[in-house]
Parts: C-alpha cells; structure tokens; sequence
C-alpha cells in the first residue's frame, strides 16, 4: 500500500476480506483435490 490507512473501519472491512479470499481459496483447493468441503 502506497499510504497509510487510518480508517478504522476500512481497515476492519479489509481484515474482513483477506479472512474470506483465505477461507475461499481453501475451500477451492479442497474442491479440486476431491476433499471434503465441510461436515455433512
């Protein structure tokens, strides 16, 4: 990042994304290795 952000809210929102594109990229590594996805 260029500059600093001092939003509070903005920063909350951005953990916020980083934590999903995470949790997303697991679950499509799991899709397409054939793992389970969740708990049925």
């Amino acid at each position: 990042m260029a500059s600093i952000m001092t939003n509070a809210s903005a920063l909350t929102a951005l953990q916020s994304l980083n934590a999903t594109q995470k949790n997303l990229d697991t679950t499509q590594a799991r899709i397409s290795t054939g793992y389970r996805v969740s708990q049925a």
